[in-house]
């Protein structure tokens, strides 16, 4: 099986093909999208590559490793996930994961977890997790799986690779992507004046500032990707882009934090007017910090 089984984005693939072929692939990437079954194939498809021994392309599919990951037996892949269907990851899970990660690996020098269904972690599993991605040790990958790349924590989307099979992308009018595209300019022209004349029109809609925040906060996301060196995605390329180039990966982390709780507040504004003050001044706010 090749990468063009899966249900991937040509550049989602390309970039991965690539990273496999230099062998630079990412410490820590997020699978977000797709069906349960599709998710963990890929993850195990990602993990046999990584501990593949052939010269060639990986996975080889011949080598000793390859045999082992076809059995399901190779020492140095470990899965972990909730221990039981829709249930919690739990907290204690990720601390061991933290600790083993520095154990020496059994054959080679690579190791790889697959993490499946972090939509389970709370936030006490996710920052447990977090220490460790943060700085994870020489040849050890993880490979997180997610119904949703949203589900998760800014701080971990900040330090992975997101990954994306169809079928996870919320269906935005062109008037949605649109505006928030202007509002990303806005911020990369570092223009208050702009910023307040995009979003004037969202004050008779509030439906529809709901779409535009939720559509920001996947481009501030996709700008994080940018940074990581993968490559844009269609639909909000040009803006994420844009954005990656404007600012550092704390400034986009603070916009995306930003946009989500600015989305999770929205139905709690009396005032729509507020409402998008309120959206200005902290998307705003958030480009001048974290320098």
């Amino acid at each position: 099986m090749s990468l063009t089984g899966f249900s991937l984005s040509g550049g989602d693939r390309q970039f991965l093909e690539y990273r496999l072929r230099t062998r630079a692939f990412p410490q820590t990437v997020l699978l977000a999208g797709g069906d349960e079954d599709e998710r963990l194939a890929l993850a195990k498809y990602l993990a046999n590559a990584l501990v593949c021994t052939g010269t060639g392309t990986r996975p080889c599919g011949v080598c000793r490793a390859c045999q082992k990951c076809r059995s399901d037996s190779h020492p140095d892949i470990q899965r972990f996930g909730p221990e039981k269907k829709n249930g919690v990851f739990k907290v204690e899970t990720c601390r061991a994961i933290r600790q083993d990660a520095f154990v020496l690996p059994n054959d080679g020098d690579t190791k790889v977890y697959i993490l499946e269904d972090c939509q389970c972690m709370n936030d006490s599993s996710e920052n447990a997790l977090l220490k460790i991605l943060e700085e994870p040790p020489a040849g050890v990958y993880f490979l997180l799986t997610c119904s949703f790349r949203g589900a998760m924590l800014p701080t971990i989307l900040s330090r992975a690779v997101t990954i994306t099979l169809s079928g996870s992308e919320t269906p935005f009018s062109e008037q949605t992507l649109q505006t928030a595209a202007q509002i990303a300019a806005a911020l990369c022209a570092r223009s208050e004046w702009a910023l307040l004349q995009t979003t004037a029109p969202l004050e008779r809609d509030r439906e529809e500032t709901g779409n535009v925040l939720l559509c920001l906060a996947e481009i501030f996301e996709d700008a994080l990707r940018v940074k990581s060196g993968a490559a844009a995605r269609g639909r909000s390329g040009e803006a994420s882009a844009a954005l990656a180039a404007q600012f550092t990966k704390p400034r986009l982390y603070a916009l995306l934090e930003a946009a989500q709780k600015l989305s999770a507040e929205n139905d709690g504004y009396a005032n729509a007017n507020l409402l998008l003050t309120g959206l200005c001044y902290r998307l705003y706010r958030a480009t001048e910090q974290h320098t």
